[in-house]
Formats: C-alpha cells, structure tokens, sequence
C-alpha cells in the first residue's frame, strides 16, 4: 500500500517493534548510533530475586550466550549490568551418541577463553532495558503493535489504540509470529520438527565443573546447561509422544527420569521449580527486508534448539545491522533498500549453515537404522580425533 504524497516521516527515526533481548538490543545499539528510537511493545519481565546469589529461583528461559553474543552487549555496555553471581562460564563440553561414542570441547586445549556464558533470560533483559531507558534517543511506547504500511518512504505503524506513528525504517523484532512480517508483506514457511522441548532447573548431587552436556538418541536431545552454583538447566527436545509422558510424571520421577537418560552424570537430580513445554518449529522467510522494513530475530528465522543457537543468531543479526548502519554512506537514507539488501546478503550464509546444521543433526539422530546410527557415531568418534577439526568448529560456533 503507497503512504502517498503527504508522507514525509523523520529521516533519523526508526521504529523498534518487540521488547524481548533482540528487539531491546537493536533499539539501544540504533540509539547509541544517534538514531531517535521508538520502542513499541509492553515493558519486558522481570523477577523478584534478579540480583540474588546462586541458589535463588532461576529463569524458566535460560540461554548459552556465545563470545560474539558477549561482544556486542559488552560494545553496548549491557553486559557489565548483568550480575556476575548469575551468569556461569562454560569452559568444556561433552557430546554423547547413542552407542557410547563422544565427543569433548575444551576452551582451553582451543585456545579461547569460554566456549559459552550462560545467562537467564530476564537478566539479559533487564540490562538491555536499563540501557534503554537511560538512553537519550529511545521513546518507549507501551502499545501493541497492531498493523503497518510499507513502502520505499518509510513506514506508518498503526497502533492498538488508535494512534498511528511515521518513521523512516520499521524494524521487526517481535517473534516467530512476527506481526510486522505479515504488515511488510514478507511470508514465512513453517514446518514442524515433531518435536517438543522441555526446559526445567535443577539441583544436582555433584557439582558440574562449569561443563555442558549433549545426549543424542532416538529419545531426542537431552541438553544440561551448567548454572552458577550447583544447578543446571536442562533442555530435553523429545519426540512429541515422549515428551507427553514426560510432562505427565510427577516432579520425583521426572527427575529421575532426567537423571537417567544422562547417565547419571551429576548424581541425583532435584526439580528446583515448574518445568515449561514448548513445541518445535522451523521457521524461514522470503527475505529479511523490504523497502522500509527489516525482520531481526525470531521473526526472520528460528531453528532447532539442540545447538542453542536461537537467540545468538538473532544478536548476529543486530550486530551485523548496527555495523552496516554505523558504515552506510550518508547520503543513503535509511529506508535505502541497497544498505537493506547488504545487510540480507551478510547474514543469508550464518543463518543457512546454523538451520542446515542443527536440521541435519536432529534429522539424522531420528532415524533408528542400525547402519545410519553406525554411521553418524563412527562421524562423531572421526571428529575427536582429528583436533583441528575440533578446534575449527568451536572458534567457528563462538564467533
């Protein structure tokens, strides 16, 4: 739909839209580019015990937060607002395949610092949204998004109440079920993995030494997070059957269910609170931008979780966007579809080998042939022991 003659938004206005980690990040990093921000959404959540030590309630959503993930929060002085009780470095990894073949990650043997840092979502949030709030150039809006007009001029939100607002660039950060992807005309093609993933926290017998877990087997992916203290965070993307039984045990047996499917690793396992069901989808678009607009995030992409890669794809592409905006010749406008496009093209190849990678993964350990499982663990004892392929694949996961 043309905005017609008539409109004529600020050239130096961007419209952020989504108040979770990738929708805040991209609203603060624009404002620190000395663009004038308008935030559209509720304000973010937040817990009683944020700041409390180890052993207090922990976030249902909890995420592995690579170096280049690090990078830009510390770039946009977010990440010093995290306090370092809850946060816990990850300086190894264990893979198990399903007939005793492993692989490990070593930070150090690698030759970099952590392979991940571990981080509930709500303090991430909670930073992002100090940094917003503090920053000059960000106008919070606490309206829901409700539809949009986009074309080569810019963009015209219309919002739950009525109001509308003008801006030269209309940025989606809202999610799979992106609102602002359907108002911009992009379509997205969703198939389901068959899958559900369970997320819970734990307290373990045995203190985990800062070391992530993987199982791979035809149950699914079981994935233990370490948190600080003696807590972690399980991630268990199980066949949609299983995970209903899951989800039917009682905490006890829930537990121990947990504790044997891996191996025992921890000792006894404790539920420490709810645990939370979410159904698995991929979800890839057309494109990531249009004349006007651009999708960041979950609403231009989501992938399996078994890498947890999710929402460090979704900084990748703030970072690639603030550095592309920071570089724009200044005489481009920023609704200037060429910038746009560099920007699509930096991040088609991160995001096509991320859902190629865990989509293939979660494939290939669904398949119960006996030859298909000989081949993927005789894969996995291949890569241990040839080093630099190791080594290669965690600085490549880390960036």
């Amino acid at each position: 739909m043309s905005l017609g003659q008539g409109f004529s938004p600020d050239s130096n206005t961007v419209a952020v839209v989504g108040t979770g980690v990738v929708g805040l990040a991209t609203a603060l990093g624009c404002a620190q580019l000395g663009l004038q921000v308008r935030l559209i959404g509720p304000a973010p959540r937040t817990f009683d015990s944020a700041g409390a030590g180890p052993g207090a309630h922990f976030d249902a959503r909890i995420y592995a937060l690579s170096p280049g993930a690090i990078a830009l929060l510390r770039r946009q002085r977010a990440w010093a607002q995290v306090p370092g009780g809850r946060t816990q470095a990850v300086v190894r990894m264990r893979v198990f395949g399903d007939d005793g073949a492993q692989l490990q990650f070593d930070a150090l043997q690698t030759g970099v610092g952590v392979l991940a840092n571990i981080c509930e979502e709500t303090q991430l949030l909670q930073a992002l949204w100090l940094g917003c709030s503090m920053a000059p150039g960000v106008q919070h809006i606490a309206q829901s998004f409700a539809s949009a007009s986009v074309d080569a001029a810019g963009a015209r939100l219309y919002l739950a109440d009525g109001s509308t607002l003008d801006c030269a660039l209309l940025l989606g950060a809202d999610g799979k079920n992106s609102a602002v992807r359907a108002a911009a005309g992009i379509n997205a093609q969703v198939t389901p993995y068959g899958h559900t993933a369970i997320v819970a926290n734990f307290s373990c017998e045995r203190g985990h030494g800062g070391t992530a877990f993987q199982w791979f087997s035809d149950e699914g992916v079981l994935a233990l997070l370490p948190l600080p203290g003696d807590y972690v965070s399980i991630v268990w993307s199980a066949p949609t059957a299983l995970a209903a039984e899951l989800q039917a045990l009682d905490a006890v047996a829930f537990a121990r269910r947990v504790a044997q499917r891996s191996q025992n690793v921890l000792g006894t396992l404790q539920l420490i609170d709810a645990r939370h069901a979410f159904v698995l989808e991929q979800l890839r678009v057309d494109c990531m931008v249009r004349p006007g607009a651009v999708l960041l995030g979950d609403a231009a992409h989501v992938v399996h979780p078994l890498a947890g890669q999710g929402l460090n794809l979704g900084l990748g592409d703030v970072s690639e966007f603030l550095r592309l905006l920071a570089q724009k010749e200044s005489w481009r406008a920023l609704n200037d579809i060429v910038w746009l496009r560099r920007f699509e093209r930096a991040r088609a190849e991160p995001i096509a080998l991320m859902r190629a990678t865990v989509g293939g993964l979660a494939r290939l350990f669904a398949v119960g042939d006996p030859r298909v499982r000989w081949l993927r663990n005789f894969g996995m004892r291949a890569v241990e022991a040839a080093s630099p392929i190791k080594h290669a694949l965690v600085r490549h996961a880390i960036r």
